[in-house]
């Protein structure tokens, strides 16, 4: 690196810098979405080997909970509906066209023949490939100069938080709140994280990369064509959080209103949002119209903003690093300094202010990585390495940052490779074999503790009495009634009555004998059985 290279001149005004990228520059992005592709698959590759014999790998290691409710509402789409309806609460349930993204999903599995699982992870190795493209993307639109370019890019594949501070003092109780490790347990947090763990996070960050580009050269060229396609890109983050796009839409209109374009501009710029626009406005009466989606909602325990700590250190070197950045993009107050700027303060709102988006306001947070590595990388190469009389300084600082900011992605890699064959991770065979029986029979109600009823909908046509912590209503109590059924304490046969259930779970945990009163089972093995009763 030459002293040329981290001159005070702003990012994107270097002298000989090209505008447009060439054949070559889209190696890199294609070379890190293989890389992340292989380094992604690692520890579910190491699961499904090393498993012992009568045990299966369920698929997942972060999230599991969450996962298994994502192939769930792929299989209603493998079934053919193009509607969700939650199968994890017995409360009557009208559908709606929500989750389009796992429904979607469901459907290429089904005409691809391929298992679920399958095509969930395809999915998530996809999303490698095509996050980095639209990352590559971004940060070219916003960073011309290549050393600085190329540092955002690895500190957005690579880049993890620092939650393992609050790990290490053990969740340590601050100005009253418990502190959680944020970047471990919130995959939209970074990209790294999205591709490892869950797909759509991973999606919706190339929507919105691809959105922002887009709708910004579209602004800039007054094209249609571009806004069109920018359109696309926000009605498929739509499918996702169909909330998303009206953040983005507001940091637009504030850049814009800020820094006004030619009327062709406007127009594009409206065009872009305008195509997602109808599914919005439709999800947002299926949430506040339809009762059981709006109980859902109310329900998720993912309703609250994070706690302000524990968001710091999950995203310490990313916002440490974009702060250096602010002070540039405030001098500039270009366009798209203007909107980057925007995203931040507008985000910052909606999760700590009294605002409309009330119990959403957890699911704006994807794709945040994006402006937060165009900020630092410019803070970086505009005010921070210039002042730095070491050359060698210089070089290495850009490097050494990156490898830190990674050492979190590390862990995430590593950690599931000790714990790859322990219970949690794992099915039995009879367990496996009696979920797939399960799933070649008629559809109907099933009791059975959460532990197996988590699984229930993702391997059957059925609903489940109490399965998940969000999507099973009242879920505490329902958990409670359950074990009191399926030990004796309660009547059994007046339950099934009652909650017109078609198929009970015993499972050898409970330590109780299965119940006499329901006959032989249909699926019978001595650790897990299953009774069909009509």
């Amino acid at each position: 690196m030459k002293d040329a290279d981290v001159s005070p001149l702003p990012v994107g005004e270097r002298v000989g810098v090209r505008g447009d990228e060439s054949a070559r520059d889209w190696r890199l992005p294609a070379l890190m979405g293989l890389a992340l592709a292989v380094v992604t698959a690692i520890p579910y590759v190491y699961a499904y080997l090393v498993q012992p014999s009568g045990h299966v790998f369920i698929g997942f290691f972060y999230l599991g909970d969450d996962a298994n409710t994502y192939i769930a509402k792929m299989r209603q789409g493998w079934e053919g509906s193009w509607a969700w309806q939650n199968r994890y609460t017995t409360e009557p349930s009208p559908t709606a066209y929500l989750f389009m993204f796992w429904i979607v999903l469901g459907h290429i599995a089904a005409l691809t023949n391929l298992p679920l699982i399958v095509v969930f992870h395809l999915a998530r190795i996809a999303a490698a490939f095509a996050l980095m493209a639209g990352a590559w993307l971004f940060i070219s639109h916003f960073i011309k100069d290549r050393s600085a370019r190329r540092f955002a890019f690895f500190f957005c594949a690579l880049g993890l938080g620092m939650g393992y501070v609050i790990q290490a003092f053990g969740h340590p109780v601050i100005f009253g709140n418990q502190t959680d490790t944020l970047d471990w347990r919130m995959p939209e947090l970074t990209a790294f994280y999205s591709v490892l763990a869950l797909p759509h996070f991973a999606w919706s960050g190339v929507f919105a990369a691809l959105g922002v580009a887009l709708t910004l050269k579209a602004i800039e060229r007054g094209s249609l064509t571009l806004g069109l396609l920018a359109g696309l890109a926000w009605l498929g983050q739509a499918s996702i959080h169909p909330q998303m796009p009206i953040l983005m839409g507001g940091a637009v209109g504030l850049a814009l209103l800020l820094r006004p374009a030619a009327p062709r501009g406007w127009i594009a710029a409206a065009l872009a949002f305008a195509i997602p626009a109808p599914y919005i406005l439709y999800s947002y009466f299926a949430f506040v119209g339809n009762p059981e989606v709006q109980r859902w909602t109310f329900h998720s325990k993912n309703a609250l903003p994070p706690e302000s700590i524990s968001l710091f250190f999950a995203l310490a070197p990313q916002l440490l690093l974009a702060v250096t950045g602010i002070p540039g993009a405030l001098r500039r107050r270009t366009r798209e300094d203007l909107f980057l700027v925007a995203w931040i303060v507008l985000l910052a709102a909606i999760l700590y202010l009294p605002n409309p988006a009330g119990d959403l306001r957890r699911r704006f947070l994807d794709g945040l990585y994006l402006p937060l590595v165009v900020l630092g990388a410019r803070g970086l190469y505009e005010s921070v390495l210039p002042r730095l009389r070491s050359l060698r300084a210089r070089r290495l600082i850009p490097f050494s940052y990156v490898a830190f900011a990674a050492i979190g992605s590390a862990f995430l890699v590593l950690a599931p490779l000790a714990v790859a064959d322990q219970p949690q991770y794992t099915f039995t065979t009879a367990e496996y074999d009696g979920l797939n029986w399960l799933g070649s029979q008629p559809a109907g109600r099933v009791l059975a503790m959460p532990g197996v009823g988590l699984y229930v909908p993702a391997y059957s046509p059925d609903t489940v009495y109490v399965g998940h912590y969000d999507e099973t209503f009242d879920y505490v109590n329902k958990t409670q009634t359950a074990l009191n059924v399926l030990t004796g304490k309660q009547d059994i046969e007046q339950f099934i009555q009652a909650n017109n259930i078609r198929y009970v779970i015993w499972t050898v945990d409970l330590g109780t004998p299965p119940p006499a009163a329901l006959g032989p089972p249909s699926y019978d093995t001595p650790n897990f059985k299953i009774w069909r009763l009509s």
